[in-house]
């Protein structure tokens, strides 16, 4: 089943995301080894086909953790009073469109705001009083409000967390999750109580079984439950190396096809008004995508710095702009203390700085060419992410305390 926000590759719940999507690769060990990228390929070997498996041990930098322990989680909550739902179930119809016309007030007056008196203030929290849901009792719940029986909680449970799992998963296959100090990424999905009360965080964890989910402690929040899963690192990355030939222009690794070159000025001055408008209607949605912009917004816009290599494509200048976002997002990585990345610290004191370069920084000069001036500067594929030159390059680089 999908969503509509996975992407090509990506499997849907139960299972891992598809791990290799551009083939296999001849990357040498991890970066917590020497860098295959900063030590060319002696003239006398021959050279690796490009994309071929070379099979290569994986060391263990952090201890490895063991099995988890389940979570013991509360049992069914106490049913409500049935006069109270049926009550509610008959007034939200009254109050609910009610509520919807206010916010849509409320959202005309701040859009008013920001245009003409520049009001730079915080809007409401698409996680608080603009869920007019919370307080909506479904025509699907109202039964099991009424019954109070667990099957009939489950049966209006199932689909909601399959749809909770499939979104969780699809960010994942994005890039999202929580890194682990094995590489893994841990994603997570949260249900609020009023969607189980009659099944319990127990009945929950046990439907998330079902998709290789499981129950985790929510910490001091008894209104929700957590569920987890932990997705390993992939096995290998399917991409070219630094010595390669340069990938073919069309190709996910070489460059793409510039744009028109006369309509970029009108791009340059039409985004003035919609980059603010863009920003501003998406500032309270809760994105599915950890870089929602980039694979989106940054789509239909051309920045100052890029205006020049991408008005004139020349390589030279591509390679200008490539060095100068790589220099700034370094500058910012290394300035972070080896105390900020808290337990992704090896014992040793090892430790990865991670840095990301987008779609709209290489896209003329090519993904395989913005990895070939990375390397230069130690930086390789992080090994935690599935390659995915077409949006965007994850690199990672090896530090100490």
């Amino acid at each position: 089943m999908t969503n509509g926000q996975e992407r090509p590759g990506a499997a849907g719940y139960g299972g891992t995301p598809q791990q290799n999507p551009y083939g296999p690769s001849p990357y040498g060990p991890h970066p917590y080894g020497p860098n295959p990228y900063a030590q060319p390929v002696p003239p006398h070997q021959p050279q690796p086909q490009p994309y071929a498996v070379q099979p290569q041990p994986q060391p263990q930098p952090y201890p490895q953790p063991g099995p988890q322990p389940r979570a013991v989680l509360p049992g069914p909550l106490p049913r409500r009073n049935r006069s109270v739902v049926l009550l509610q179930f008959v007034l939200q119809w009254i109050y609910a469109p009610l509520w919807i016309l206010a916010l849509v007030g409320v959202f005309a007056v701040l859009l008013a705001a920001a245009i003409f008196s520049n009001y730079g203030g915080e809007g409401p929290s698409s996680d608080g009083w603009l869920r007019v849901n919370r307080s909506f009792v479904p025509p699907r719940r109202l039964r099991a409000e009424l019954t109070g029986r667990p099957e009939d909680w489950e049966r209006y449970v199932t689909p909601v967390l399959r749809r909770r799992i499939a979104a969780a998963e699809a960010n994942h296959a994005a890039g999202g999750g929580r890194l682990q100090v094995d590489l893994s990424r841990e994603v997570s999905v949260e249900l609020a109580v009023r969607l189980y009360r009659g099944l319990g965080a127990q009945g929950v964890a046990r439907i998330a079984e079902r998709f290789g989910w499981q129950g985790a402690p929510s910490g001091t929040d008894a209104e929700r439950v957590r569920l987890v899963r932990r997705i390993p690192a992939p096995a290998a990355l399917g991409a070219p190396s630094p010595q390669d030939p340069p990938a073919a222009p069309g190709t996910p690794w070489g460059p793409q096809p510039g744009r028109f070159a006369p309509l970029l000025p009108v791009i340059f001055l039409l985004q003035i008004v919609y980059v603010p408008v863009y920003g501003l209607l998406t500032f309270w949605v809760n994105r599915t995508e950890p870089d929602h912009w980039e694979r989106w917004g940054a789509r239909w816009t051309v920045g100052p710095r890029a205006f020049r290599a991408e008005f004139t494509g020349s390589r030279a200048a591509w390679d200008r702009h490539v060095r100068r976002i790589l220099k700034r997002e370094a500058t910012r990585e290394l300035g972070r203390t080896a105390d900020s990345y808290g337990r992704l610290v090896a014992p040793d004191g090892t430790f990865l700085r991670r840095i990301q370069l987008h779609r709209a920084t290489y896209r003329g000069a090519g993904a395989h060419r913005a990895l070939c001036i990375a390397a230069e500067q130690g930086w390789t594929l992080d090994p935690a992410f599935v390659p995915d030159p077409a949006n965007s390059l994850r690199l990672c680089r090896p530090d100490h305390r």
